[in-house]
């Protein structure tokens, strides 16, 4: 077989060009990486599907929600004490588990802390056939996606934990105990019992 030069210079480029496809696709992330390994400063991530938001520091803004009680649409106003907003629904695993947790919370700091539980996935029928299934006492409202983007909500369960003057002072991404909600509470919002 005999090589011409043309055929040279476009054999080489075909193997450059295999050759950057690979090392690009080794050195790359997964379309599941949240980038929470990267050691690269100057990687920048934004919110976007599947990641929440840094609000911390911020006003938790307030849209119009349904009650799940009621039925009524209503916007929530904080009442002067500390606050803890769950976003969950009814077939997120993780949502299951740590709902019985935040009751009980709700239950043992009703007083002094305002607890609230946003569902943005189930119809009114539903969530509250789920929250007494399970005997979960949780004020709940039914968000047709305006509160999840007022406060860019991209997982689910994600908690947030709000001081007196609504200020997101946590935002926790995934499922919380009892343990990790007694933690933040003291810790993070100086609530004792």
């Amino acid at each position: 077989m005999q090589w011409s030069r043309k055929k040279v210079v476009v054999a080489t480029s075909l193997i450059v060009l295999s050759a950057s496809v690979i090392a690009g696709c080794s050195s790359s992330s997964s379309s599941d990486d949240t980038g929470a390994n990267r050691t690269d400063p100057g990687v920048s991530l934004t919110p976007g599907i599947g990641t929440n938001a840094n609000n911390n520091g911020k006003k938790f803004l307030f849209v119009e929600m349904q009650d799940m009680a009621s039925g009524a649409d209503v916007t929530i106003v904080p009442t002067g004490k500390p606050m803890v907003v769950n976003f969950w629904f009814s077939t997120c695993a993780p949502c299951v588990r740590e709902l019985p947790a935040l009751s009980e919370a709700a239950e043992k700091y009703g007083d002094t802390v305002q607890f609230i539980g946003v569902n943005p996935n189930d119809s009114r029928e539903v969530a509250q056939a789920f929250l007494k299934n399970l005997d979960v006492m949780l004020a709940s409202y039914i968000d047709d996606g305006d509160q999840v983007s007022a406060v860019e909500v991209g997982t689910f369960p994600t908690t947030f934990f709000l001081n007196a003057e609504g200020v997101i002072v946590k935002m926790q991404a995934g499922e919380l105990t009892p343990e990790d909600i007694e933690k933040i509470l003291k810790e993070d919002l100086g609530v004792t019992t």
